[in-house]
């Protein structure tokens, strides 16, 4: 009986007692045959992998441009490849880096997770492109300039540090969010486009006596500072039959929220068509769930009051009032009501249009 054969490359091993005569071909030609085949990367393709491969058995396959891999002896056999990166293969799997570890691109001294050395500020550093593009989508410049596009043309919109503490764009730049500015909000060279709050068209307050919101802007939960000053004014035309009053009233939290300022005008008999202006400003002084507002607001009409002749326009200003209280942690409507001291149909208001804005 021959001694058991080596356990990686099964070579045939004569018995050790001297007792079997060596023979060539069985324990030196076959033997070195296997020594032969076992030397470096043994070449077979992705469907051709050795079924039975030794633990650090390493392959290279032909059909996956020379994908390597080595056996890590585990059952089965088909289970146990581990794939190695090299220069000529497409890496087919992840590839994990241990906590604290870097790929380190031409020796940069960074300590980040990825870091790169390049000799140019503006050489490429990461890229990104969907499969049918032939152009970058997304380019991250060295010095970190940001760079979009739509992946057929070069990149077209930028983002980058153009002097210490300054970033800026050569592009249009549009949020539908809110921007909060710290210092100066300057504009150079340019046309500055401000559009206050859209209005949403015409309101009719008519025939009726229930007290109805005619314009209103909301304010953001903790928007508001000691000193932030919040304004709307709206525009319209009136009618009525008799003396009726009509009292414009300022209300934050909406239509049933905390009372500002109201103003009431009594107007002469049997008037159509008449214009009025309406405004208010609101201050907050104080903020936190108690947060206090300070307010004013202003009506100018060319509807004539009661008693008066009807070429005598009307500008009334309430007292306003100090000390209102209503939370700036959550967000509020501040509005303008109108309420009619009598319902008829020939009692009509239209509010025509308005803005709102935070004008501090």
């Amino acid at each position: 009986m021959p001694d058991p054969s080596t356990t990686r490359l099964a070579m045939y091993k004569s018995k050790s007692d001297g007792s079997e005569l060596a023979s060539y071909t069985q324990d030196i030609g076959q033997n070195l045959d296997k020594i032969d085949a076992a030397v470096g990367f043994q070449s077979c393709t992705s469907s051709t992998r050795p079924s039975s491969p030794y633990s650090g058995k390493p392959i290279v396959e032909s059909d996956t441009s020379y994908r390597t891999y080595f056996s890590n002896g585990t059952a089965p056999a088909s289970a146990s490849w581990v794939e190695i990166p090299n220069s000529s293969a497409t890496f087919s799997q992840n590839l994990k880096i241990a906590s604290g570890k870097q790929i380190n691109i031409n020796a940069s001294g960074s300590s980040a997770s990825f870091a790169v050395v390049n000799a140019a500020a503006g050489t490429d550093l990461i890229s990104g492109r969907v499969t049918s593009d032939t152009q970058d989508r997304f380019l991250i410049d060295t010095d970190g300039t940001l760079n979009w596009g739509s992946g057929s043309a070069t990149p077209d919109t930028n983002l980058y540090r153009s002097a210490a503490n300054t970033l800026k764009t050569d592009d249009a730049f549009i949020t539908v969010g809110n921007v909060t500015v710290g210092g100066d909000l300057k504009l150079v060279n340019g046309t500055l486009l401000y559009r206050p709050k859209l209005f949403g068209g015409a309101v009719t307050l008519a025939n009726s006596t229930t007290e109805t919101v005619l314009s209103s802007y909301t304010i953001p939960a903790n928007d508001a500072v000691v000193g932030a000053c919040y304004r709307i004014e709206m525009w319209g035309q009136a009618g009525c039959t008799g003396t009726p009053s009509i009292t414009f009233r300022a209300r934050i939290g909406g239509v049933a929220g905390t009372s500002l300022s109201p103003n009431l005008l009594t107007f002469a008999s049997g008037v159509t068509s008449k214009r009025w202006r309406c405004s208010v400003l609101v201050t907050c002084t104080a903020t936190g769930a108690a947060g206090a507002w300070a307010s004013s607001i202003l009506t100018q009409s060319s509807l004539p009051t009661s008693g008066s002749s009807s070429s005598t326009d009307c500008t009334v200003i309430a007292d306003g009032t100090a000390g209102a209280v209503r939370d700036t942690t959550v967000s509020s409507d501040l509005v303008i009501t109108g309420l009619w001291s009598a319902a008829s149909a020939s009692n009509t208001l239209t509010m025509d249009g308005y803005i709102a804005e935070r004008v501090a």
